[in-house]
């Protein structure tokens, strides 16, 4: 399976993942200017913006180091971006990242904290 595959398929895993743990899906792959967010979901009353990290032939662990403070900067923008675009500037939101490894699932909430 291709990089990009594995990506899109890792992305509906852990969207599914979340949507059975309460979350709504507000949108797949935003792309802002500066970055990109795999997908913007709605729980409770924040928004949570996720990294997905599909690992599927490594340990657990390998796909949280791949979200580097560089690429934190990134979603951090395109998060900015959103909810300036969505009017949404007083909602809470977070950053979680869901990594899909041979393990299993693993969601981290608050993974990262916002940084310009």
């Amino acid at each position: 399976m291709k990089r990009y595959d594995a990506g899109i398929q890792g992305e509906q895993e852990a969207e599914n993942a979340l949507t059975r743990q309460g979350m709504t899906l507000r949108t797949r792959r935003y792309r802002a200017e500066d970055g990109e967010i795999d997908l913007v979901m709605q729980d409770g009353d924040a928004i949570v913006f996720v990294e997905v990290k599909a690992r599927p032939q490594s340990r657990a662990g390998q796909g949280m180091l791949a979200v580097t403070p560089a690429k934190q900067r990134r979603i951090c923008h395109a998060a900015m971006h959103y909810l300036l675009e969505n009017d949404c500037m007083d909602v809470p939101a977070r950053f979680d990242v869901v990594e899909i490894t041979r393990d299993g699932l693993i969601h981290v909430k608050n993974a990262f904290m916002a940084s310009m």
